[in-house]
């Protein structure tokens, strides 16, 4: 009778619903924490990617539901360079699923201007030189600052303004500029990527990533609340400047 008790009860409990992620403004700090210092060095410390896969989108490939990201978190995915999150607890995990669900998040609004004499704006103004966007599946651009393929799906157009009128003003959290100067070598400025006890990683503005033991520096200098952007505040006129932002948020995934 107890064993026919414990059967029924354990079917019950296969089929309750998942938890719902925490998503408590603690809980989202915690997980951009735990998310910056063991997932920022391949996904980028926005999720934006770079030797991991982007992130930062609505859909994600490999989960397409909460209990699939904290799968993929818990347990990586076999075949690829995606290890498992052994050393943090279930709770800790979810609170990364939670930061990770927030990257790709967008309300939809329609937004004024002209996109297709916005991208003629983007070219006069120079941005390729720093960000690059994918056409056709040819990425075009630098790398010194982030691709842009789906900044819509990403950024609003309110952010999208800030970033680009006062881009100290619009720095994410974890965004932080820092140079690492060597005991012997030239010193290399870029983005952190991932900081411990021991270790240091960056992408320097090339797109290059660089990781260091921190016993073989010299200084690290931080720049907290700088940005690599420029602003375009006075450089464009009102009708461009906004022609610019409707463009950049028509790059979406596609639907």
């Amino acid at each position: 009778m107890r064993f026919a008790a414990f059967l029924f009860a354990a079917g019950l409990a296969a089929q309750q619903p998942p938890a719902p992620l925490p998503t408590s403004p603690a809980d989202l700090e915690q997980g951009g924490k735990l998310y910056r210092g063991s997932c920022g060095y391949c996904h980028g410390p926005q999720g934006d990617g770079g030797k991991g896969a982007d992130l930062a989108k609505p859909k994600l490939e490999r989960a397409s539901s909460d209990e699939q990201l904290v799968n993929v978190i818990k347990n990586g995915i076999p075949g690829t360079e995606m290890p498992g999150a052994w050393h943090m607890i279930d709770n800790e995990i979810r609170q990364v699923a939670a930061f990770v669900r927030t990257l790709g998040k967008v309300e939809a609004r329609p937004v004024p201007g002209d996109p297709a004499n916005g991208k003629q704006v983007y070219a006069s103004a120079g941005c390729a030189a720093c960000h690059a966007l994918r056409e056709q599946g040819r990425l075009t651009g630098s790398l010194a600052g982030p691709e842009l393929t789906v900044i819509g799906s990403r950024r609003n157009a309110a952010h999208l303004r800030e970033a680009l009128l006062d881009p100290a003003a619009s720095v994410p959290d974890g965004y932080l500029i820092v140079t690492a100067v060597p005991l012997a070598g030239t010193a290399v400025t870029g983005l952190r990527l991932s900081e411990d006890t021991f270790t240091l990683a960056l992408r320097d503005f090339s797109g290059r990533n660089h990781a260091f033991l921190k016993s073989s520096l010299k200084d690290i200098r931080k720049d907290p609340r700088k940005s690599s952007m420029p602003s375009y505040r006075g450089k464009l006129t009102a009708t461009q400047l906004q022609d610019l932002i409707a463009y950049l948020a028509s790059l979406k995934e596609p639907s």
